[in-house]
């Protein structure tokens, strides 16, 4: 396996292209006196650099030098017109806004003050401004203006921290500089310190504010560009808390001033380019202002910007990789800025500790730390490297992590020890001694040996990861990890990128051995398990595969196996974290996709797992991966689901089974469904008999002995109706089990799905039954009895009111008294809504023929949509199969659903079979909906 890129080639941004406004300023076009003519010319230029490779930087100063032609133009001729009618009075011109910084966006609105001397406006500089605001609404302009004097400014900005903010991007464009310089005078350098912490402290609350509206992270699926976590709202609101605080303009004067290093500075800088050329073709096109990066213009941005697909993934993926590390790049310099600007105040930080839940993707809040922790005292740790100072951690000095690279290590190793942040110092040298590591440092025996006790601290809830990956020293002292940073799949299941749901997913782990999570059976698991380092560094492993081929899995075992040698992994935990890596995705497919009362399977995947060590490591990391996905993907259905496995498993493993003889488990099911029926003494032995005959074989390897009653008194109910049903609710784990009854026909499963379709009720589980059709069996004979569980829209039990409505229609279609299709016409009217865009999901059919003995198990994998499994049933039906079972699963917008199959004979899908149920499910989902 060839080695590891730099991870420098895998955690930067591509460079910049050059800053060349002064060069691109000089060829705008000429003015030639026709305003709207001269203003697509210059529009028409400005785009064309951008075309051709332009920095974002060029383009929005070019952008802003050509309005201010315009502008310059419009204002001239507003002042003349005025001038005609009314004397002249003092007037001034001023830019706010991203105009004033120059920072104007193609299709950004254009902010004016139109400054007047002290009063109320005269007759003059109303005619102006309203010629002039007339005029550029004439261009289509989107304007945002306003007709103050000077007082009425400084009133509003102390009212209004908004508009105190709109006055510190001020510029002058024209008229009377003196007027513009006593606002300046004012507005920028006339605060008091009373203004000027109460704009700091209502800044840092419109930030917390705006985090939370547009998503409090910056691994958003479709981020705001402007306006998300690590967007250039962000940025600009850092740079003035620093002019307001520091008196400085840019940043450039952020490293005059040493506020932050220039190692810092420069890739802000890069990153910031990067986000404005992304913004700037979002507005190109879409003809207007659009800062939402979905995912229809995603595909089309990575496009333009230069990115095609390749062996290290998708264009779209390669594009959203490299924003993503541009955001977290502007929001670790935004913190920065802030806690510097907010260091004369407090010494301890401007972010509250956020809540552990938030670090792992746990729906629960978890006490662990509840907001900002007392100051420690100043003090010395042993060591002599690290001192406790203004309650955070630092350096003793500046050398201090340079003199072996495990001294890096031993920082973070603190701060999570002592429960500390890091002081903004320390936090500088990090960054700074990470990057200048050598790639043969992560060999080095003494840093890893650090870094592996970092995982084996009793009490660790493994903050260190996050502050390790938060200041980018992880990929350095862990190159592989350098793969995946910032990588993220294109759908809407996955919610973070591959680095921050590992981490996340490890977290978890911690927090479950910590008893700051429980989950039933997991925590008890967690907190026995007697070497948890496999486990750990398992599941930091388990997508490092990701980006390098379809089978993440099998390259994540291989680079697994080689980092585990690297670090010093003693060879057991080294065997277990290569099996770990490659299995890790086995478990939540067989609990989701198979049939889990097959006791062949169980055996089989025992046999697999071979001990009950790697059996709980491989159920505690499968727990981890599919809870920290994304928000409310940890379902109380899955849950149940991976229990089982996870249970039936353990039991084999514990008692040393062997496979049972065929039809053993068989036999047992009908003796006990025999007792259950015996105690009810409503039927009679020859019912009892006979229901016991009429059930095939699955019905008593698949149902508790405990339902039997209930089912044989559905059948007897159904004997003269149509159909007949019974329901129970269970609101507390989000579904409702239904059993209904109706005589058996060919299609009725696609019928039923049909018809629940119509009231948006999804079936997760189906479990189909048949007798035969043979007099003997008297009233059971050629009965079906379906057994489903069932979800409401919003994931949730089924309410009454719906399966009222949905029982009504199933028993209208089941007698004939109106067509499925008029149903599914006259309930899923087209929404008028346009559809929310999503990524597309490519259609892949599977037919596994080793997971179950009588069947052929049939895996579709394709986008969901209302109606799905009634598609699907009513091909297999069209096809003359039966499908006896069904396991319904999403993720996000993706459909992996799992049918046991058999044709009418009773035979398995294989041959010229197989690859006509293939080509049938294929065409039948590439049919419109």
């Amino acid at each position: 396996m060839p080695p590891p890129p730099p991870a420098d080639a895998l955690t930067s941004l591509p460079a910049a292209a050059p800053f060349e406004f002064e060069t691109k300023v000089q060829d705008l076009p000429p003015l030639t006196g026709d305003v709207k003519a001269d203003f697509a010319a210059q529009r028409r230029f400005v785009e064309e650099v951008h075309r051709e490779g332009g920095s974002g930087h060029t383009v929005v100063r070019l952008q802003s030098a050509a309005m201010d032609r315009i502008v310059g133009v419009l204002w001239d001729r507003a002042i003349a017109e005025a001038a005609k009618a009314q004397p002249r009075s003092p007037v001034s011109l001023v830019a706010l806004g991203g105009y004033g910084r120059r920072d104007l966006a193609p299709f950004s609105d254009v902010d004016l003050l139109v400054l007047h001397g002290e009063g109320k406006p005269d007759a003059f500089v109303k005619t102006t401004a309203e010629r002039l605001v007339y005029a550029l609404w004439d261009l289509r302009l989107e304007v945002g203006y306003a007709v103050r004097d000077l007082k009425t400014c400084d009133h509003m900005a102390s009212e209004d921290h908004t508009a105190r903010t709109a006055l510190l991007d001020l510029r002058w464009l024209a008229g009377d500089r003196d007027l513009y310089r006593e606002l300046e005078r004012e507005e920028l350098h006339g605060l008091s310190l009373a203004k000027v912490e109460k704009f700091l402290q209502d800044k840092l609350d419109e930030m917390r504010s705006r985090r939370e509206k547009f998503g409090d992270s910056l691994y958003l699926l479709e981020p705001n560009v402007k306006e998300s976590e690590g967007g250039l709202r962000d940025l600009q609101s850092a740079l003035w808390l620093a002019r307001v605080r520091f008196k400085v303009a840019g940043i450039t004067e952020l490293l005059n001033r040493a506020l932050l290093p220039e190692r810092e500075i420069r890739e802000m800088r890069r990153a910031r380019d990067f986000i404005w050329r992304v913004r700037n073709e979002m507005h190109y096109l879409a003809g207007r202002k659009w800062d939402q990066l979905t995912f229809d213009v995603q595909p089309q941005v990575a496009q333009a910007m230069g990115y095609r697909d390749g062996e290290s993934g998708t264009a779209v993926e390669e594009f959203m990789r490299h924003y993503y590390l541009a955001a977290k790049t502007v929001l670790v310099a935004c913190d920065a800025i802030v806690d510097r600007c907010l260091e004369p105040v407090t010494q301890m930080g401007w972010r509250m500790v956020p809540p552990p839940a938030a670090q792992i993707g746990a729906e629960r809040p978890v006490p662990v730390l509840r907001g900002q922790p007392p100051r420690a005292a100043d003090r010395f740790l042993p060591g002599g490297e690290l001192k406790v100072f203004r309650g955070r951690l630092t350096v003793i000095d500046k050398d201090a992590l340079r003199r072996s690279p495990a001294a890096l290590v031993r920082l973070f190793s603190a701060a999570d020890r002592e429960h500390l942040d890091l002081y903004p110092y320390a936090r500088d040298l990090a960054a700074q001694a990470a990057a200048d590591l050598p790639p043969e440092a992560a060999s080095d025996p003494e840093l890893n040996q650090e870094l592996l006790a970092c995982f084996t601290r009793p009490g660790t809830r493994g903050r260190f990861l996050s502050l390790m990956h938060e200041i980018g020293v992880l990929p350095r002292v862990l190159p592989e990890f350098g793969r995946i940073t910032a990588r993220r799949q294109i759908d809407v299941y996955h919610v973070y990128t591959v680095d921050v749901h590992t981490i996340f997913a490890v977290r978890r782990l911690f927090a479950l051995r910590c008893g700051d999570v429980k989950e039933e059976g997991l925590t008890e698991v967690m907190q026995r398990l007697q070497r948890p380092l496999g486990l750990y560094l398992g599941t930091l492993f388990h997508d490092i595969g990701k980006g390098g081929g379809k089978d993440h899995s099998a390259r994540g075992a291989e680079i697994a196996a080689e980092a585990c040698v690297r670090i010093g992994v003693d060879p057991a935990d080294a065997a277990d974290i290569e099996w770990l890596v490659a299995k890790h995705l086995r478990m939540s497919a067989i609990a989701q996709r198979r049939d889990l009362s097959d006791p062949e399977l169980i055996h089989a995947f025992a046999e697999e797992v071979g001990t009950i060590d790697r059996l709980e490591k491989l159920y505690l990391l499968t727990y981890a991966d599919m809870a920290t996905v994304g928000p409310r993907t940890w379902t109380e259905w899955k849950a149940r689901l991976l229990r089982e496995l996870y249970q039936k498993t353990h039991e084999v493993l514990a008692r040393g089974e062997r496979r049972p003889e065929p039809g053993t488990a068989e036999a047992a099911g009908r003796e006990l469904v025999s007792a259950a029926l015996a105690e009810r003494a409503r039927w009679s032995a020859e019912d009892r008999g006979r229901f016991v005959q009429a059930m095939p074989a699955r019905y008593f390897l698949t149902v508790s002995p405990a339902q039997a009653p209930r089912h044989l008194r559905l059948l007897e109910l159904g004997r003269e109706a149509t159909a007949a049903a019974s329901i129970r609710h269970h609101p507390l784990l989000g579904y409702s089990e239904m059993a209904l009854t109706a005589r058996d026909r060919p299609g009725l499963l696609a019928t039923i799905a049909g018809v629940l379709a119509a009231h948006r009720i999804d079936i997760q589980h189906a479990e189909v039954f048949s007798t035969p059709d043979d007099p003997a069996l008297g009233w059971l004979a050629g009965r079906a009895l379906d057994v489903f569980e069932l979800r409401g829209p919003e994931e949730s039990a089924v309410e009454p009111v719906r399966w009222r409505a949905a029982r009504a229609d199933l028993v209208r279609v089941l007698s004939g008294a109106e067509g499925l299709d008029a149903l599914l016409a006259r309930r899923l009217r087209a929404s008028a809504l346009p559809q929310k865009p999503l990524p597309r999901v490519p259609t892949k059919i599977v037919i596994d023929n080793d997971s179950a003995r009588g069947h052929s198990v049939v895996d579709v994998f394709t986008a969901d949509r209302v109606g799905l499994l009634h598609t699907l049933s009513r091909t297999f039906f069209d096809l003359g199969l039966s499908v006896d079972l069904a396991r319904i699963a999403t993720e996000g917008h993706r459909a992996a659903d799992a049918f046991y199959v058999r044709t009418a004979e009773g035979r398995r899908l294989e041959g010229e079979l197989a690859a006509k149920v293939v080509e049938a499910l294929q065409a039948a989902l590439a049919r419109p909906e």
